[in-house]
């Protein structure tokens, strides 16, 4: 499957009667800090944001879930629209992605510009990013600590798990890997993803608490996780 550019984002998201020739300039004035000022809460969603544990199928699920609700489904766009603004190798700000700080700074060293410089400032326009595409609504976001960047009050935010066994099968043929490498793969990711919501949000990516529903892909089939979702969505009185 051929990775999507930001035109390709634009023009999908513009199929959902949003405006995005004035979202593309609020972005890149948020990104170079020229305003506009932070959206504020009540004027966002709604939105499903989706964080899943390693190997548990998270981004296919929300595919299939925008799908279900007609709504556009974001996840490394929202890492390629930062890259296009400051004109970055889009490969390079996707391996910062959810990594460790200090990481940054000792392997790319000097080949970022100077408005980007470490992950502090890639999570600070992230935030930004997240918060101005929420401002539009009928989105659904994969991973990325959406949730802990946008209002809870304004969309649901899920936990998608798995059996241990069935996410490191899944990596395992995803990757072409043995078993050994994918379940060292599956640890790594998770402990990556953990360290970044604990050091930026100070939070339990773990916890139940910080999500609406926690759903189990081992257990239910999409079809039926997607019905459930649906259907809190329209007790929030989301359009579907």
């Amino acid at each position: 499957m051929s990775t999507k550019t930001a035109d390709d984002v634009i023009v999908q998201l513009a199929e959902h009667r949003l405006n995005w020739d004035r979202i593309e300039n609020q972005i890149g004035a948020a990104l170079h800090h020229r305003g506009p000022d932070d959206p504020p809460d009540h004027h966002m969603g709604p939105y499903v944001a989706v964080s899943s544990l390693s190997g548990s199928g998270g981004a296919a699920f929300a595919q299939h879930l925008g799908k279900a609700l007609g709504w556009p489904v974001l996840g490394s766009e929202i890492v390629d629209l930062i890259a296009e603004t400051f004109a970055l190798d889009g490969a390079m700000l996707h391996r910062l992605d959810e990594a460790k700080a200090n990481w940054v700074r000792d392997v790319l060293g000097d080949l970022m510009p100077h408005q980007v410089v470490n992950l502090d400032t890639y999570v600070h326009h992230l935030g930004k990013v997240m918060r101005l595409v929420a401002l539009h609504g009928h989105v659904v976001l994969i991973g990325r600590g959406a949730h802990f960047f946008l209002p809870p009050a304004r969309g649901l935010s899920l936990r998608l798990i798995a059996s241990t066994d069935e996410r490191v099968q899944r990596v395992s043929a995803r990757e072409g890997v043995d078993e050994a490498t994918a379940r060292q793969h599956i640890d790594d990711v998770d402990r990556r993803r953990a360290h970044f919501a604990e050091h930026y949000f100070a939070r339990d990516v773990g916890d139940p608490a910080l999500y609406d529903l926690v759903l189990n892909r081992s257990r239910f089939t999409d079809e039926e996780l997607v019905d459930l979702v649906l259907t809190a969505c329209r007790r929030r009185g989301y359009e579907t």
